[in-house]
This record gives structure tokens, sequence and C-alpha cells, in this order.
């Protein structure tokens, strides 16, 4: 997956943001500064990272999201809350973009970012 993560990490970077990367039990984030696009919480800035569950991105995509200050979404599943190796705490949701990224004719972080996660925080 360090491939996967790398390669994120780059698409992040050509897209303007300036990613860091760090170890989570949900194995390697990819992370950057979000402002949220949609929702209650529209115009607040957060972290989020993202993270996989298997490796061969860009045709399976980052399968967890993960936020600090941690902020859920509320539809349940999967959901853990840890701390980073600095102490602060985030919450990660599993959140494949399963049917969105299948119909995508071109996948890249552009698409997750301005798609996925604006469906993602839409509805809070």
């Amino acid at each position: 997956m360090a491939d996967s993560t790398e390669r994120v990490r780059a698409e992040l970077v050509s897209l303007g943001y300036q990613p860091s990367v760090f170890d989570s039990s949900q194995g390697r984030v990819v992370a950057f500064d979000y402002v949220i696009e949609a929702g209650s919480h529209k115009g607040e800035q957060v972290i989020v990272g993202v993270s996989f569950q298997e490796s061969g991105y860009p045709e399976y995509p980052p399968h967890w999201v993960h936020v600090t200050p941690p902020i859920s979404d509320g539809k349940g599943g999967v959901v853990q809350r840890y701390s980073d190796e600095n102490g602060r705490p985030w919450i990660a949701m599993s959140r494949p973009p399963g049917d969105l990224w299948d119909r995508l004719p071109t996948k890249h972080m552009d698409a997750y970012v301005r798609e996925h996660l604006r469906r993602l925080w839409k509805d809070i």
C-alpha cells in the first residue's frame, strides 16, 4: 500500500494541498487541511485523512476517511476513535466511495475530494 499512499500524496500535492503521512490502526494515512464545503459544518476547517483497506489505487480508492477534530457523519457502520502520535484526537469512518468511484472515467484524488468528500458532508 506504500505505492498507493505515495500516489495519493502526490496527486494531492498536484491539487495544491500539502499532505502529511502518518501511521494509524487503519494503516498509513495521507492527511491534508480541508474546508468543509457542504452541510451544517460548511466553512469549517478540519484535517481530513484517507487510508486504504486494500492496495491497488487508483482501481481501489481510499476506504477510510479520518477527521480531526472528530466530526462523525452519524451514519454508523465501522467508526473508530484514536489519537495520533501528537495526542490529537481523530475519528476514522469506513466510507468507501464505491458507486461513485466505479462510474468515474478517470480515477483521481480530485474526484475523490470534490465528489466523495462533499457527498459525505452534505447530510451532516
